[in-house]
């Protein structure tokens, strides 16, 4: 019968959020730009990082890379409000909402929403943590995409501090060798 304390690491809890709305913000630009062929495969959300994995038969070239950073950036730097809501699963799947294939939902889910309500720029299930805005996440920068498996590709990416601190490390790397 001991009292306690739970206290959220507000910093930490800020650098997931940054990171989860990114993956939703990456997923809408690579459908856009690759095509709607393109699912999620997987992920990870961390405070440091996110990793995306997505179907999709090819390389990304550099140019197709360079669009998804900057589209996703834009949509950072358009400061999209975010909303959700609670909607039976029928109802959210018929209003556009994209479920993970093979996922299991409850009759209730949670719709997260980016953009205008009357024409979102995502629209997906999900239960995670997330920003207000889109300018809530900072800087967005591709750190690397690769291959891991067949007609599955990943991308591995930061947001935030994180993306700052790769910025001024490069720049550094930069200004020394200069």
């Amino acid at each position: 019968d001991d009292p306690a304390w739970a206290i959220i690491d507000a910093e930490r809890r800020w650098d997931i959020a940054r990171n989860h709305t990114a993956t939703h913000l990456l997923q809408s630009e690579l459908r856009y730009i690759l095509g709607e062929h393109v699912q999620q495969a997987g992920s990870l959300v961390a405070p440091e990082r996110l990793r995306f994995d997505f179907t999709h038969g090819a390389m990304l070239t550099q140019e197709q890379l360079d669009a998804v950073e900057q589209s996703v950036n834009d949509a950072i730097l358009a400061n999209y409000p975010l909303d959700d809501e609670e909607l039976p699963y029928q109802e959210a799947v018929a209003g556009g909402a994209m479920a993970l294939f093979g996922e299991k939902y409850g009759d209730q889910v949670r719709v997260v929403k980016i953009g205008m309500p009357e024409d979102p720029f995502s629209q997906e299930l999900c239960g995670g943590t997330h920003v207000h805005q889109t300018g809530d996440v900072g800087l967005f920068r591709i750190v690397s995409e690769g291959s891991v498996g067949a007609g599955v590709r990943r991308i591995e990416a930061v947001t935030g501090r994180a993306a700052q601190a790769l910025v001024r490390e490069r720049l550094g790397v930069l200004d020394n060798a200069a």
